[in-house]
């Protein structure tokens, strides 16, 4: 399953620029200029996340690259045009996408007569230790690592208080990653960039380029 994120760009400021853009092109420049521009931005965030994500997070860029789709037009304010960066991602399974430590010989949480807890690499400042018990929405039973089982490595809990279903606990995936620094600063940045490139292209067309 993946799990969508728009970054939305979409301000006054911004609809300013492209207004300016536009007053000085035909309706068929103006569009491939702006196919131009949103086509670079989708570069670019790739770009920023590749720089931004895998000092904190346990990702690789080929998997953020993979995550972050084109660049897309959409309805802006009074009549505007915006744009919108697709991102998305599966969540990482606890034990392989994401290092685990943790587990006993059998499918239960206890060792040696004690309960245990499932720890996880998955920011690089921090180990996470999984909650005594999941939430409810994962059946709100313990997480658990069979190491005897050819399936040791993965972290499981169980949907309800019987031994059997079970299920892979997953934690946290690519378009998750951006929000934990803060929506502004991602936005802005995205949004810094596509202002200097409309810039660009409105002195091109002042200096009469084409």
């Amino acid at each position: 399953m993946s799990l969508p994120l728009n970054i939305e760009i979409d301000d006054s400021e911004f609809q300013a620029e492209l207004a300016r853009l536009k007053s000085v092109m035909n309706e068929e420049r103006f569009n491939q200029v702006m196919y131009s521009i949103f086509r670079r931005t989708g570069g670019h965030v790739k770009k920023v996340l590749r720089e931004d994500l895998p000092p904190r997070y346990y990702v690789k860029a080929s998997e953020i690259n993979a995550a972050v789709g084109n660049p897309k037009l959409t309805p802006g304010l009074m009549g505007g045009v915006g744009c919108a960066i697709p991102i998305r991602g599966t969540r990482g399974s606890v034990g392989g996408k994401y290092s685990a430590s943790g587990g006993a010989h059998g499918w239960n949480n206890v060792r040696y007569g004690r309960k245990y807890r499932v720890k996880s690499r998955i920011t690089k400042d921090a180990i996470s230790t999984m909650p005594a018990k999941m939430p409810d929405n994962y059946g709100g039973y313990p997480p658990f690592r069979n190491l005897g089982s050819k399936l040791g490595g993965l972290t499981f809990t169980r949907k309800t208080k019987n031994r059997f279903p079970i299920m892979v606990v997953r934690s946290m995936t690519i378009p998750q990653m951006p929000m934990h620094r803060s929506r502004e600063a991602v936005q802005g940045d995205i949004k810094d960039y596509m202002m200097k490139r409309m810039e660009h292209e409105f002195q091109r067309v002042i200096a009469g380029g084409r």
